[in-house]
């Protein structure tokens, strides 16, 4: 019997849902080969409380600056785990200020 496509899996399975589980989000992008792993908690800062299917289109990979690569997965933590995976956390958000201007005639 076939595999479901794993992006189906993700359609029902929001934000919440994968931190009430305690699980990571693994962001991985295919060009560069690089990984990023998340707490769900602090995506939720970041955005609404969307399906994780729909995730992937808010990523872009901060190595090479491209975002058609990037492939999401919800990872589960196992014991053996705990002090030797990276993850990456939320310290602060920065809000950047830019001035628009108008020309206009007196």
């Amino acid at each position: 019997m076939p595999e479901m496509n794993y992006s189906k899996k993700l359609r029902g399975w929001r934000l919440s849902d994968a931190d009430e589980a305690g699980q990571l989000v693994e962001v991985t992008c295919q060009f560069c080969r690089t990984t990023y792993r998340y707490f769900p908690r602090d995506l939720l800062k970041l955005t609404t409380n969307i399906s994780l299917d729909r995730l992937p289109s808010r990523f872009r990979c901060q190595r090479c600056d491209r975002a058609d690569y990037v492939s999401l997965k919800v990872v589960q933590l196992w014991g053996s785990e705990y002090g030797r995976l990276t993850v990456r956390r939320l310290v602060r958000i920065n809000t950047v200020k830019k001035p628009i201007w108008e020309d206009g005639v007196l």
